[in-house]
């Protein structure tokens, strides 16, 4: 799953935007009164990110954990028949 290639634009568009009445509202992030039309500033964020964005990573780490554990269960089973070959 690719991520949205989604910039926030103005303040309203922002996660941290709480409208209050018509003459704006505050960023909940800084604390301070802001207009929805304002552009928006470094600490803007998506409105509806989440977690799941990043689920590619989450299947790389997966896979990569699949692929170590099973080279560490090979060589366990590698000691392991040579122990019992040196107890034979």
């Amino acid at each position: 799953m690719k991520t949205a290639n989604f910039i926030t634009s103005s303040c309203r568009y922002c996660r941290y935007y709480q409208a209050e009445g018509r003459r704006g509202g505050t960023c909940s992030q800084l604390n301070v009164p802001v207009q929805g039309q304002w552009k928006a500033c470094a600490l803007a964020a998506k409105p509806f990110a989440g977690p799941w964005e990043n689920l590619e990573d989450v299947v790389y780490l997966e896979h990569a954990y699949a692929l170590t554990s099973k080279d560490a269960l090979v060589e366990q089973s590698a000691e392991t028949i040579a122990t019992a070959a040196e107890a034979a």
